[in-house]
């Protein structure tokens, strides 16, 4: 965790320094003027750090404060890095045309472009990020199901609750999972945020959803970031059964979920006999096998038929999305692993960071498991 923050404040540091060095290029900031601006790009490069503070300290109404300004400043340079880079590019190529081209308009016209697209860009995400939309999927398979040979699997994933996303939001999402009739609720991970004595009260919105074949949750990294007791304590308040590599056998089938890698890292360095150790829980029956896994890594020697996750959010802001699909080759989507061995990774519903989704609209999967019918 160091690691990453160190090398966040790097990057991000250095976008806000190539920021300033183009607008100062263009504006000839006077002396004074560049101090305060400098520290108030300071601010902003800190702003996430700012929010965890003022939240572990319960002052509720300046972290929201700070993560909405932080978050949506933090979509905007990054959305105008990556448009002043492409914009450089093609400038750069201008040179090359038989054409004379002055330089400095079209210094001008492309950083008021990159600005002024950036701007659009986050207004268009940040309300696309609450337009809730239901992806649909049919899975067949051989085995005997029961309920006529049909099950509705709704999977959740990724809802990030928080300073951001809660009441108002948490009941759009209730919502439209009631809409769905789901005979399993399924959460793969990430469903918490944020410091919990700020949000624990926000789990009973999630008992409005009571399926007849039950709730079932795993952890994601921000559980253990959040801390994983007073984690694991709201998601059970929230009616979920947390697997934790455990197997639940419901409905014909088995759900096995498996605890997220970051926890096994963690255990792995205090207890080497810890669960970290552990391989995916043998199972000891031919029935359908349902496997939550919040990180969307294939272990080919796993026994499972599907696979639930999430955690990339399909990059939530476009250009994001490159990025993550260099750490994880099943980036966002289904894939036919082989003959009876499938896996789905969702966009999730919620947002990390910036309030912002762009190209990765959120998702509730409605997975239709069809099978033979039990007499």
């Amino acid at each position: 965790m160091v690691i990453f923050l160190l090398s966040f404040l790097l990057l991000y540091g250095g976008i806000h320094l190539y920021a300033f060095i183009r607008m100062d290029s263009i504006f000839h900031f006077s002396a004074g003027s560049k101090i305060l601006i400098i520290c108030l790009l300071i601010i902003l490069i800190f702003a996430p750090l700012l929010v965890r503070i003022a939240e572990s300290r319960h002052l509720e109404f300046l972290a929201r404060s700070l993560a909405y300004a932080g978050y949506l400043w933090m979509a905007f340079i990054f959305l105008f890095f990556c448009l002043s880079i492409i914009f450089d590019a093609v400038r750069f190529t201008f040179k090359f045309l038989p054409f004379a081209v002055t330089a400095g308009p079209l210094i001008n016209i492309t950083f008021c472009l990159a600005v002024s697209l950036s701007f659009i860009f986050v207004v268009y995400g940040y309300f696309d990020a609450r337009v809730i939309r239901i992806k649909k999927l049919e899975v067949a398979t051989g085995h005997t199901l029961p309920a006529g040979g049909k099950i509705r699997i709704v999977q959740i994933s990724d809802v990030h609750v928080g300073l951001i996303v809660k009441e108002k939001r948490l009941q759009v999402l209730m919502d439209k999972v009631k809409e769905a009739q789901p005979d399993i609720l399924i959460s793969t991970g990430d469903l918490l945020d944020g410091e919990l004595n700020n949000v624990s009260p926000l789990a009973a919105i999630f008992e409005q959803v009571k399926p007849k074949f039950g709730k079932f949750a795993i952890t994601g990294n921000h559980e253990y970031y959040a801390g994983i007791e007073k984690s694991l304590q709201f998601t059970r308040q929230a009616g979920f059964d947390v697997l934790l590599d455990e197997i639940r056998e419901v409905a014909g089938i088995n759900i096995v979920g498996i605890d997220d890698i970051t926890g096994r890292r963690a255990a792995a360095i205090v207890n080497e006999n810890s669960r970290s150790t552990k391989t995916m829980p043998v199972i000891h029956n031919d029935k359908f096998i349902l496997l939550l896994k919040h990180q969307p890594y294939v272990n080919k020697s796993d026994n499972f038929n599907l696979q639930l996750s999430g955690h990339t959010h399909g990059g939530q802001i476009f250009p994001f999305r490159l990025i993550t699909a260099l750490f994880f080759q099943n980036n966002y989507g289904y894939y036919a692993l082989e003959k009876n061995k499938s896996l789905y990774v969702s966009r999730g519903v919620g947002t990390w960071g910036p309030p912002v989704r762009i190209f990765a609209p959120p998702e509730i999967t409605v997975i239709d498991l069809i099978g033979q019918n039990a007499k």
